[in-house]
């Protein structure tokens, strides 16, 4: 993977998304099991899942 210049909005913009999706798996995990651990976990996964997925340079490759 080759490194590039990201601009910091794209990289706040990135960033406010990663939170937006971890919160909302967070509520969404501790409303149907009524299991803190195993909401922060899942809103952990999918916080650095968005993030990392949105800073990458190229599209999502399909196999």
């Amino acid at each position: 993977m080759n490194r590039t210049h990201v601009s910091w909005l794209d990289r706040l913009g990135a960033a406010g998304f990663a939170v937006a999706a971890a919160c909302l798996a967070y509520a969404g995990f501790v409303h149907m099991f009524e299991n803190p651990l195993l909401a922060a976990f899942v809103a952990a996964c999918v916080g650095g899942f968005a993030l990392g997925r949105l800073m990458r340079r190229s599209p999502l490759q399909r196999g």
